[in-house]
């Protein structure tokens, strides 16, 4: 018997492609570029880090501002907790559905 509704994509093979950062000047080559292939589980683990110093140099920044400036700051440490929150969610989510088989 088919099915009338198909099991939606797993998102268990889901891999980052090749995507340059880090322009310097206007026609020039990419300094950086994430790799192609990699698996999304570690993609999100590095991303993890990379929030986590973002988070940890806003705070410091923060320490130090006043006025307009740092409650720029302070806007944009709630945005990076927000984002480590989901990152860490979905890490979460991940380990879950393997711990389930």
């Amino acid at each position: 018997m088919k099915k009338l509704v198909p099991d939606p994509p797993s998102l268990a093979n889901i891999t980052t492609t090749h995507t340059d950062f880090c322009f310097c000047d206007e026609g020039e080559s990419p300094l950086f570029s994430v790799c192609n292939g990699v698996e999304m589980e570690h993609a999100l683990v590095q991303l993890m880090a990379l929030l986590r110093l973002a988070y940890e140099n806003n705070y410091q920044a923060g320490e130090i501002a006043q006025g307009r400036l740092a409650r720029m700051l302070l806007a944009t440490q709630h945005s990076l907790e927000a984002s480590k929150a989901v990152v860490a969610s979905l890490l979460n989510g991940i380990e879950k559905q393997r711990a389930s088989g």
